[in-house]
């Protein structure tokens, strides 16, 4: 989760923050077309990839919590002791 969500949180503030751009400019500038705009279409990319980076790291947190593995413990096998 650390990685994934990190990345995808990065990746969704840039296309966050690219929209609210364009979005400013086509309010100060009723003229402007927002879709005849490359950077429209990188502002939407990214927001897709953040939010599936995010989901990736969130489901493999997930996986990893649920492992069967996981509450596995040695203390009887170090300590000697048996229930």
């Amino acid at each position: 989760m650390h990685f994934f969500g990190l990345w995808g949180l990065i990746f969704f503030v840039i296309g966050f923050l690219t929209s609210l751009f364009l979005l400013v400019s086509k309010l100060v500038d009723p003229e402007y077309a927002i879709t005849n705009r490359p950077t429209f279409y990188i502002a939407l990319t990214t927001i897709i990839i953040g939010t599936q980076l995010f989901l990736a790291g969130f489901i493999s947190e997930l996986i990893s919590r649920n492992a069967a593995g996981r509450n596995a413990y040695l203390v009887e096998d170090r300590t000697g002791l048996s229930a």
